[in-house]
């Protein structure tokens, strides 16, 4: 329950799909595969340099957006600072808060290995796999003790239905054909091995079947995973904790609402719109080569998107939001004069490696802002 660098104006391409291990990777399908003849709002992605993007690109050392003053280009309402809210509207329910202790008890999860019955879909299984094509094994294609969840849609199409029914202790074969655009590997002398519309065969050896097992939900529980932690020891005192957080995230969201709403825009700077882009371009860019696609191919597998372009024109409606929002925590932070405590900075050093000072410094900006904009308004 700490705290972690998540926030929507700086995660927007966060909910890609996560595609499996090199060698067996989910194929594309490209009748689901959205098509634009449209130009795109942001035009097309040749025109950035995503490949280089970092995190405190653009950003300067008080966590604005560099040379960009935001009034200039935003409006705030009147009442920004007082917004009102009815009570019912940012109140979670009981079946809310229930949802969030189940995830928990998810969380803590133990694993219990069964071995005596068939895999099904929606199993988790764990596997060892070889692959070969014309009888070469490539590098990529083998892994011992890979956990597989069958009908995710995690590896290419056909591998996870072609274990559904094999016992744990089975060595079989898995046949399957590479999706087109998958990038070339190489046998074990260094020669090429050219997987784009091959047939693979894999031999697949299931070790066993992985079951969850979720804790019993107990004060002693609770005591002993979030006593010292969170200063939490009961479960009445831990659903109370999830029912606060999830009132005051209900509250943050209901605010940036309502300022996205009845805030007035005059444009959009560049440098804000081109660091979403970048963002989100590069996302997919570092995916792509983690799992061997060229960046075209692996946007059409793991998003549904005919190419990069054609995923820029699927989410300018997101990137024109989030680089709304951008402007908006700034917009607030110079109309009340707020900077981040020393503390809220603190919270974020953390990450300085990852992302840089500058953008960890830009978090906590927003921290800043909510917390202010969370104790002015008014619900009732």
């Amino acid at each position: 329950m700490k705290k972690i660098i998540t926030k929507a104006v700086c995660l927007l391409c966060a909910g890609a799909l996560v595609l499996g291990a090199a060698g067996c990777s989910k194929s594309a399908d490209s009748s689901s595969a959205a098509s634009s003849t449209a130009a795109a709002v942001y035009g097309s992605a040749e025109d950035y340099d995503y490949e280089n993007f970092s995190y405190s690109s653009g950003l300067d050392e008080n966590g604005y957006w560099e040379g960009v003053k935001a009034l200039d280009y935003v409006t705030l309402p009147e009442n920004f600072a007082s917004l009102t809210f009815k009570r019912s509207e940012i109140e979670p329910t009981e079946e809310e808060v229930q949802s969030e202790i189940d995830s928990l008890l998810s969380d803590h999860a133990t694993e219990k290995q069964v071995t005596d019955r068939a895999a099904a879909d929606g199993d988790t299984v764990n596997i060892d796999y070889a692959g070969s094509v014309d009888g070469v094994a490539f590098s990529g294609g083998t892994y011992s003790g890979y956990s597989l969840t069958l009908g995710s849609g995690t590896f290419i199409d056909g591998f996870e239905d072609q274990i559904v029914g094999h016992t744990p202790g089975e060595t079989f074969d898995v046949t399957v054909t590479f999706p087109e655009g998958y990038s070339d590997s190489t046998d074990s002398e260094g020669n090429t091995v050219v997987l784009s519309g091959k047939k693979a065969v894999f031999s697949v050896t299931l070790n066993y079947i992985s079951e969850k097992v979720l804790p019993e939900l107990t004060d002693a529980w609770v005591a002993e995973n979030y006593g010292e932690s969170d200063d939490v020891h009961t479960v009445e005192e831990l659903k109370a904790l999830y029912q606060k957080m999830l009132y005051n995230t209900d509250l943050q969201n209901a605010i940036m609402d309502d300022l996205l709403a009845n805030s007035t825009f005059k444009e959009l700077p560049k440098e804000v719109t081109d660091y979403q882009v970048n963002q989100c371009l590069n996302y997919y860019y570092t995916m792509a080569n983690y799992y061997g696609y060229d960046l075209d191919s692996f946007v059409q597998t793991a998003a549904g998107y005919e190419n990069a372009d054609d995923l820029l024109e699927g989410m300018s409606d997101s990137i024109t939001t989030y680089s709304k929002e951008a402007l908006l925590y700034q917009a607030v932070a110079e109309t009340l004069d707020i900077v981040p405590t020393q503390e809220q900075i603190d919270t974020y050093s953390s990450y300085t490696g990852t992302y840089g000072e500058n953008y960890c410094t830009m978090v906590a900006l927003m921290d800043a802002v909510t917390d202010a904009l969370t104790e002015s308004a008014v619900v009732s």
